[in-house]
């Protein structure tokens, strides 16, 4: 006799109880509700707000992660290859300015200064080829 057998015969005595137990997996199957977002696509939602697009010009040999920075919060925009351009885009409050960090492979990081976005946005933002000697870049377009 298997353990779940062994589990269910005392409840299969009640019927009341058998309906309430079978119905169980049916409640809980339906809690997670909706589809699933992949946390390594590369879009990021930072709460409620408009859509703002990030591009990115990597101008370094070296794979790069950016990150959006808002007061003292920051959101996971994606990593950029080296030598690449890429476009992301993430959810903002336009009520807030944005700015950005940027953290190189090879250890080196750069933070940009904040720059006022409004709805349908586009941010450009570029990264020297060398960390030590240039500064990370934004503006909007």
């Amino acid at each position: 006799m298997s353990v779940i057998t062994r589990l269910l015969l005392p409840i299969a005595a009640g019927s009341r109880r058998w309906a309430l137990f079978a119905a169980l997996p049916v409640a809980f199957s339906a809690c997670g509700g909706g589809p699933s977002r992949n946390p390594f696509d590369g879009t990021t939602t930072g709460g409620i707000g408009e859509q703002i697009r990030i591009e990115v010009q990597n101008l370094n040999f070296n794979d790069a992660t950016v990150w959006a920075m808002r007061s003292s919060q920051r959101i996971r925009v994606g990593r950029v290859t080296g030598k690449t351009d890429q476009s992301f885009t993430v959810q903002w409050n336009t009520a807030a300015p944005i700015g950005f960090q940027v953290d190189v492979v090879s250890g080196r990081s750069c933070r940009t200064g904040s720059i006022p976005v409004e709805a349908e946005s586009r941010v450009w933002l570029t990264i020297p080829s060398d960390m030590g000697l240039g500064t990370c870049r934004i503006g909007r377009r």
